[in-house]
């Protein structure tokens, strides 16, 4: 019998994750079945399990994966000769998670951070990636400093921890209240972060 190949085991793993992320969407977490998944997939639950033993596991592949899109979008921003204004870096982080699909950035991160909550297992899967958010924007942090566009007493730590809990309050926002808080929230980043080196000087 011929050896699988690594490409075809991928294929197949990223074709259940897939189908997976479309019946989560759907229905949630705790209303999906592995039945459905099979279904959505196409596939036989011999097939599903090869991969994935139960729902968990693809629960947490699922967390992983929408925590490393947003890693994976602060590289390509890292690598850039520039980073953008402090004031549209978080719209365009928003609008480079929306462009990975659908009509609001990171659908699935809501209930990631929600079953985190539930579940020490998924909490501990996805911890090492929210470090990774926080340690990337911290390095953003910095560079702003460098560049003179960010209070140098700012510790970059912390800023970046505040980041965070502000791009998962957009998304849960965004996901929950549609495109006008969206808008809202744009404008109001882009006053505060703007606005605030005048008043400074003038304080």
């Amino acid at each position: 019998m011929p050896k699988v190949s690594e490409e075809h085991r991928e294929a197949r793993r990223r074709q259940i994750l897939d189908a997976a992320w479309v019946c989560f969407a759907r229905n949630g977490f705790h209303k999906t079945s592995m039945p459905d998944v099979f279904a959505e997939a196409g596939l036989s639950a011999g097939a599903v399990y090869r991969y994935f033993p139960g729902k968990e596991a693809l629960i947490t592949a699922i967390a992983e994966t929408s925590m490393r899109q947003l890693v994976e979008i602060l590289d390509a921003h890292l690598r850039a000769p520039d980073l953008p204004p402090p004031e549209e870096l978080l719209p365009e982080l928003m609008e480079d998670l929306t462009a990975l699909g659908g009509s609001a950035p990171a659908p699935m991160a809501p209930q990631v951070w929600s079953e985190m909550m539930r579940d020490p297992r998924i909490a501990g899967a996805v911890a090492g990636t929210l470090g990774d958010i926080q340690q990337r924007l911290a390095e953003m942090c910095r560079r702003y400093q460098a560049a003179g566009v960010l209070a140098p007493g700012l510790d970059p730590g912390d800023t970046a921890r505040v980041l965070v809990a502000l791009i998962q309050g957009w998304i849960i926002q965004w996901n929950t209240m549609g495109l006008a808080a969206h808008q809202q929230i744009t404008a109001g980043v882009r006053g505060l972060l703007t606005r605030a080196p005048r008043s400074a000087t003038h304080g």
